[in-house]
């Protein structure tokens, strides 16, 4: 009967990995009512399909590990979390299409199956409040990581505009490779050519791989790149805080 081909082509129809995983596993049945239960089951999703379409599956995922890893205290990445809130806006969505059919013409085992799908929608508010669909942890997660940001674009702005005013002067871009600005080591910089090393003031941070350029950050702006870190730390605390916290009501559905 060449099995195994027919559960390649069964699996290939499956749209998420947890029905191809079911799908690829699965064996003969010799118990004639078991067989006989399976294809009415069969036959409601046809009838699904053929009412309504195929269900919405998009966005679901495997999240078993990461429900796991939240149950046993790990902490969820920010990815992690909005696979899980897709999948469970992707597990209500299916279990509504299947309400739907059976609303118009029965089809009681899948209307159990779905009946099994758990709604958490506060779950998925919640990660999507503080989540994008990039899954980049918002300014909105909390009052405190949205003032931390604030203060971070305040200081970048600040540290520009005093680089900018200084690689406008004559005398400092003849030592300049390029007027530019840089980061090396999440601190701004600037090019400074190597021969003009023991003129320009600084902390040097990196130099080319021809050793012809130093990137320099200028004594000027050491205290506000030192306070810039201590926010970037700040905001890093903040976002473990807030992905902890999405992590228990994770542990939760």
């Amino acid at each position: 009967m060449e099995y195994d081909k027919i559960l390649a082509r069964l699996t290939n129809h499956a749209s998420t990995d947890l029905g191809k995983q079911r799908a690829a596993a699965l064996k003969p049945v010799g118990n004639f009512e078991e067989v006989k239960r399976r294809l009415g089951i069969t036959d409601e999703a046809a009838k699904v399909i053929r009412l309504k379409g195929s269900p919405p599956f998009g966005g679901i995922r495997n999240v078993r590990d990461s429900v796991h890893r939240a149950r046993i205290a790990g902490m969820l990445q920010p990815a992690e979390l909005l696979d899980i809130a897709n999948t469970l806006t992707g597990g209500r969505k299916v279990k509504q299409h299947l309400q739907q059919v059976h609303e118009e013409d029965s089809i009681p085992a899948l209307a159990a199956v779905g009946e099994g799908i758990t709604d958490h929608r506060a779950v998925e508010q919640a990660v999507r409040s503080c989540i994008d669909d990039d899954a980049e942890v918002l300014d909105q997660a909390s009052p405190e990581l949205a003032q931390i940001r604030r203060e971070i674009r305040t200081g970048e702005s600040r540290i520009r505009e005093r680089l900018e005013s200084m690689i406008r002067s004559a005398s400092v871009q003849k030592m300049l490779q390029e007027t530019i600005i840089t980061l090396r080591n999440d601190r701004y910089v600037i090019p400074v050519k190597q021969e003009y090393r023991s003129q320009f003031g600084g902390i040097v941070h990196d130099q080319s791989a021809s050793g012809a350029t130093l990137f320099i950050e200028p004594e000027a702006i050491v205290a506000m790149n030192n306070r810039l870190r201590e926010l970037r730390l700040r905001e890093q605390k903040e976002i473990e805080k807030i992905l902890r916290r999405l992590t228990e009501e994770v542990a939760g559905i």
